[in-house]
């Protein structure tokens, strides 16, 4: 099997990962959770064999770096008994430890810009299909999970429990999207349907944060798109026009058919992250007491109650607010990688394409990360690494092309994908 090959099929593998997770209720189910690692060891396994071998040839990219160091300091904090509880931080340092791998595969496939291209294109269409199940449950069969599986409490949306999940998941994938449906080709009105259809189901979510960062995320895009054709003739600027207004429209058409009201009324509650804020704050108060050791990973929920300065009547599982958790669980080790990333993505000028359908992506991720906890759900986080791994993919030394490493040239999909996923050059 030649390299290509063993990437692609990787790739097919990397996908199938990250959809069984999404599908999974998102991942956060024992059992579900469970089965990604088995997936992820024995994939990592095949690529070690293939390297001690000589087929393929090690890569390295930097952005693996915060997120090993992560995964060490939790098995440091097994290891040396830093964690009050132990047993929660041995499942936490699999978990990460799993999806670090996953990110460093990913890193080895995505060298190559045709299998790149191909990935970035299923997971629009894998949203789609989503969001095209997401809106059918919704409007038939509100409180239940697959038509089948009654959930009395939460915001269903799709395979997700929590519609601001899924809202989430919508924001590493809009710019994508919205490029695919502004870019001149055959395939436009196929993608503007597609990325209108991805805009409505994040307004019929009723997320304030998702609304607020997808609609930002749009803004950039179209600002962005607007500005790149300025060079161009006064009649193909004007046939962008289109897909805009198309996009507002039916953002607003659902915006009327959800029921406005219920979304209007989240926006005009007063102070509506108070409760967070004060979880928030407890929870910093908790980094302080042990700033370099962190409690555990995968501490918060057992450790939260003892700085809880009133009764707030439920059981928190998790602080609504990533970087304070991550400092709580983690002490210093959690911050630097945070901000390790945000500073790998901030350290250059990325080409243009890469800051639309990547780094703008991950860093609205970050932003949301303030307001929830998107990174401690599995479908989420794996999803945000693997994208993480595709900001600067190694560069393989002495690797030829795959079209001489195969024998043949990419087949037409990964052309089509090409030329849709590409800036256009004139």
């Amino acid at each position: 099997m030649t390299a290509y090959r063993f990437r692609a099929l990787s790739a097919g593998a990397l996908f199938l990962l990250l959809a069984f997770l999404v599908l999974a209720f998102g991942g956060v189910e024992l059992w579900a959770l469970t089965i990604f690692e088995v997936a992820a060891f024995a994939l990592a396994s095949v690529w070690v064999l293939r390297m001690a071998f000589g087929r393929v040839r090690p890569v390295w990219n930097i952005c693996l770096l915060p997120w090993a160091a992560l995964v060490l300091w939790t098995w440091c904090q097994y290891a040396f008994g830093w964690s009050i509880h132990r047993y929660r931080t041995e499942e936490e340092a699999l978990k990460w430890l799993a999806l670090w791998l996953l990110m460093a595969i990913a890193c080895h496939v995505f060298t190559d810009d045709s299998i790149r291209s191909r990935f970035r294109l299923a997971l629009v269409w894998f949203a789609f299909g989503l969001c095209v199940f997401g809106l059918v449950q919704y409007f038939t069969s509100r409180n239940t999970i697959y038509f089948l599986l009654p959930v009395p409490a939460g915001k269903i949306f799709g395979p997700f429990i929590d519609a601001n999940h899924f809202t989430v998941l919508m924001e590493l994938v809009t710019p994508s999207a919205l490029l695919l449906a502004l870019r001149p080709s055959e395939q436009r009105p196929i993608y503007i349907v597609v990325a209108n259809l991805i805009l409505a189901s994040v307004v019929v979510c009723a997320s304030r944060a998702g609304i607020a960062l997808v609609g930002t995320e749009t803004a950039i895009v179209l600002a962005a798109s607007v500005l790149g054709r300025r060079s161009r003739r006064r009649s193909r600027e004007r046939r962008v026009l289109l897909p805009i207004a198309g996009l507002a429209a039916v953002a607003a058409f659902f915006v009327l058919v959800s029921s406005s009201r219920p979304l209007m009324e989240r926006f005009q509650e007063d102070q509506p992250y108070s409760v967070r804020w004060n979880v928030a704050r407890a929870t910093w108060r908790l980094f302080l007491n042990r700033p370099l050791t962190g409690y555990g990973a995968g501490t918060f929920e057992e450790v939260f109650p003892s700085a809880a300065t009133e009764d707030l009547g439920m059981v928190w599982q998790h602080a609504h607010n990533d970087p304070v958790q991550f400092a709580m669980e983690w002490g210093a080790a959690g911050i630097v990688a945070l901000i390790g990333s945000v500073a790998l993505l901030l350290r250059r000028k990325w080409p243009r394409e890469v800051w639309l359908t990547l780094v703008l992506p991950l860093l609205t991720l970050l932003i949301h990360s303030w307001f929830d906890f998107p990174l401690q759900i599995p479908a989420l986080a794996a999803t945000w690494l693997v994208l993480l791994a595709q900001v600067e993919p190694a560069a393989r030394p002495g690797e030829s092309s795959p079209s001489h490493s195969s024998g043949r040239r990419p087949g037409r999909m990964a052309r089509a994908s090409d030329r849709v996923l590409k800036p256009v050059h004139r």
